[in-house]
């Protein structure tokens, strides 16, 4: 399979024109060979992602983030993004990027985190097709957050809704609070979203739950969605898989009482 056709089935099930206005996504390293037979599938580029394309003989990465968010005005390999753009160059292996336009793809980002969560999807957030409204049977709160520890695979931070009893969610996978207003206005008792500021914190509490577990943690089911998503478009002469790679950079120290509380109650 050649590259260009790659791209082109990529688009076909992803179209440019349903992404968010100035999102760089598409085509954002081109290679010498232009071949698209063995494609590794990633959250974002990372030197561990490269590295495990290169063992693969990986030919393309399709990521979803952007490596290349704003005009590069020269390569630096003391900055992460230059450095991987010289590598990706000195492999050549191409890397796509399809970001927002999976975000709105009806089994995307926001459909496949409900799924994990035992949600009913119902709908999308907004008219363009970001975020989504889910359903689920009256859930304690309590048992929801703990829910959604349990799937994204960390501490959840967040506020607790006016009302206990959880039945109807928003979600917008990454950094989602500037749909804030909106999922308030769809009478939620549950917005579920990431990179939330503190100031954002307060201005939900009394007004709607607001739970936040995380960006990658939302997003960490994005590569195999992908993967299902555009692997039955491909010609048999190609592969598709998604990294194991975690790429997560962030860590999280416990404090030293909960420590003992956990061993406490597991005694």
């Amino acid at each position: 399979m050649q590259l260009s056709e790659f791209h082109h089935v990529v688009d076909f099930v992803l179209p440019p024109a349903t992404a968010m206005p100035g999102d760089n996504i598409g085509m954002q390293v081109a290679s010498r060979r232009g071949t698209a037979r063995n494609v590794l599938v990633c959250l974002e580029v990372t030197d561990a992602v490269l590295q495990e394309a290169d063992d693969l003989r990986c030919d393309v990465i399709l990521t979803f983030h952007p490596l290349i968010y704003a005009p590069i005005t020269r390569l630096d390999r003391s900055d992460r993004v230059g450095r991987l753009i010289c590598d990706l160059v000195a492999r050549d292996i191409a890397l796509v990027c399809v970001h927002t336009s999976f975000d709105v793809f009806p089994q995307g980002t926001n459909h496949i985190l409900a799924l994990q969560l035992g949600l009913t999807p119902i709908r999308s957030l907004d008219v363009s097709g970001m975020g989504l409204i889910a359903s689920v049977d009256s859930m304690p709160f309590d048992a929801f957050v703990q829910n959604v520890a349990n799937i994204c695979g960390g501490p959840v931070r967040y506020v607790a809704p006016p009302s206990d009893v959880v039945n109807l969610v928003a979600i917008v996978g990454g950094s989602g609070m500037s749909f804030f207003d909106i999922a308030v206005q769809n009478s939620v008792d549950v917005f579920v979203t990431a990179d939330v500021k503190y100031h954002a914190l307060l201005a939900a509490q009394g007004v709607v739950g607001l739970a936040d577990p995380g960006h990658y943690e939302m997003e960490q089911f994005v590569p195999e969605g992908l993967v299902h998503a555009l692997r039955p478009h491909l010609p048999g002469d190609a592969t598709m898989r998604a990294t194991t790679v975690v790429t997560n950079p962030a860590r999280w120290s416990v404090p030293d009482r909960l420590h003992s509380l956990t061993h406490s109650f597991t005694q």
